[in-house]
């Protein structure tokens, strides 16, 4: 038996000093700022601009290239993607927690959801096994996200659409996060394994390890 994919799954703190924030928009491209600059709720814009420079962050660490030299393109659903490079990655944020997936060669899609976010819309897209599940509605919801994600698209799809507990090539997990977050994986294949890593914008990170 091949050995599971492994996926680097990074935590990231939104609420930043606002020198952090300075310096990570350095980092982003000018269409990227624009749309920054249009988040009009309090801390949007900035919490929007840590979440893209941390990517860009990350990314250019794995390519051995300087952050402002990524340049994304998108898929047929728009979803953001790297030419020229086996690399695969994807990106969710949620309150004041980012998450950001990295694999190789491998379809990824992640979510992550705030604490207290309502999730009673969430029951009318539930399959049979879902509702057979029992499992937490939001848990649930983040993983019908993370599915659609990896899948190429996102919940523009109908959700109803996406039946956690039928993958079809997919491996999918939840991972444990504190303060109340709930987050889900979904990767190509028949299982994946994740390492989860805290990225402290200064400090060294911590790394704990998962399996699904």
């Amino acid at each position: 038996m091949s050995d599971p994919l492994i996926v680097e799954v990074w935590q990231v703190g939104l609420d930043q000093p606002s020198d952090v924030v300075r310096c990570l928009d350095t980092f982003l491209d000018p269409k990227e700022r624009e749309r920054a600059a249009r988040l009009k709720r309090p801390g949007a814009s900035a919490r929007w601009t840590v979440a893209r420079g941390a990517l860009r962050l990350l990314l250019g660490t794995r390519l051995c290239v300087l952050p402002e030299e990524i340049e994304f393109e998108h898929g047929p659903h728009g979803k953001p993607e790297l030419s020229g490079t086996v690399t695969c990655f994807n990106l969710t944020h949620s309150g004041a927690l980012a998450l950001i997936a990295l694999a190789e060669d491998c379809d990824v899609g992640i979510d992550v959801e705030r604490p207290g976010r309502n999730a009673a819309a969430v029951e009318r897209t539930l399959s049979e096994g879902e509702r057979a599940s029992g499992d937490d509605l939001l848990q649930i919801w983040c993983r019908k996200e993370a599915l659609a994600k990896a899948i190429g698209g996102g919940l523009q799809w109908a959700p109803q659409d996406f039946d956690t507990s039928r993958r079809n090539g997919y491996a999918l997990t939840d991972i444990p996060l504190a303060d109340g977050y709930v987050g889900a994986l979904a990767a190509a294949g028949p299982s994946a394994a994740f390492t989860l890593h805290r990225l402290a914008l200064g400090s060294t990170p911590a790394a704990d390890a998962g399996r699904s």
